[in-house]
């Protein structure tokens, strides 16, 4: 049996189509067990719409509340509230495809799984922007692996928790969602499933990637604005810091040796971009650049904080 939980903040109507998705599950078939939806202080009406899918949907749905602002947070509460062993994340701008659920609980039945992740496919909503290459997809929600079962270890191990599953059972050995990670708000701080995807390889968890469990997440057209992108790229820069591993050397070079060079490689591009004819050109090299020094002022606060004798400093981005 499953729990599926979609965790929520202002996105109503969006939600609307996750929930309708869910009705092309094989609920019949006895897999589900039950959707939680957890709304992270959402003012718009997604209680009622939460409210009104109850009546319709056949099966158990709950809504809960979790205050504290913060994606982790929400996912975390989610983890707490699911009754039954196998917890399905997805989130309130995706849409699954029919025979999802029931290719997640294959993969776990089969392979004897901790954790199963599948395929996200990006649902455009709005025209490609001339300016977006293909360096510059990172924010595109997307995960293929190809289209073969595969097992996955701590080098690879990344799946996105729009469409990822892990057995409640192995929470106590394994862990929950760090929650100085993840989006908070309007912030697009990200990392949290990554993290947590390599925490359970890393201590032994048996991962498997399963290409026939797909959803697919909206792109709309919020998402493909140079503003989304600058945000985005600082967010990001942020995230991945906080995510680096101490090392001794550190207390001397701040960042990794090789850091450096991409930073003086970012500022190269930026400062001769500012000439350039083509605004592609001139904004790709912004972001770079904002991703770059954003990871410094990062790392610059882990090691004030190590000097000053803390072994986890705080963080900027993870002060809500």
């Amino acid at each position: 049996m499953i729990s599926i939980v979609v965790c929520t903040y202002n996105r109503c109507e969006s939600l609307r189509d996750t929930l309708r998705s869910l009705l092309w599950q094989e609920a019949s078939a006895g897999i589900l067990g039950e959707v939680i939806v957890v709304d992270n202080n959402s003012v718009d009406q997604t209680r009622e719409v939460v409210e009104e899918f109850a009546r319709q949907g056949g099966f158990p749905v709950r809504y809960v509340l979790e205050r504290s602002q913060g994606i982790a947070y929400a996912r975390n509460r989610g983890l707490l509230a699911a009754r039954e062993e196998i917890v399905l994340f997805m989130d309130d701008d995706a849409v699954a495809e029919p025979g999802w659920m029931g290719a997640v609980a294959r993969c776990f039945q089969e392979t004897g799984a901790d954790m199963v992740g599948g395929k996200v496919i990006p649902m455009w909503l709005t025209p490609r922007p001339e300016w977006l290459s293909n360096d510059l997809l990172g924010p595109m929600p997307r995960v293929d692996y190809g289209s073969q079962r595969k097992r996955l270890g701590p080098d690879n191990a990344a799946f996105l928790t729009t469409n990822c599953a892990l057995r409640r059972s192995k929470l106590p050995k394994y862990g929950i969602f760090d929650v100085t990670l993840g989006r908070r708000g309007d912030r697009w701080v990200g990392g949290e499933d990554f993290e947590l995807c390599e925490r359970w390889a890393r201590q032994g968890a048996e991962i498997y990637y399963e290409p026939s469990a797909v959803v697919h997440h909206k792109v709309g057209a919020e998402r493909v604005t140079p503003e989304f992108y600058r945000k985005w790229f600082v967010d990001i820069g942020y995230t991945q810091a906080h995510q680096t591993d101490w090392k001794w050397h550190h207390l001397v070079s701040i960042i990794p040796a090789w850091r450096w060079k991409k930073l003086a490689e970012a500022g190269i591009r930026y400062v001769r971009a500012k000439g350039s004819a083509s605004e592609s050109a001139r904004l790709q090299a912004e972001l770079w650049w904002r991703f770059q020094t954003s990871f410094l002022k990062e790392r610059f606060a882990h090691w004030t904080g190590r000097l000053r004798g803390s072994v986890n400093p705080a963080c900027p981005f993870s002060r809500a």
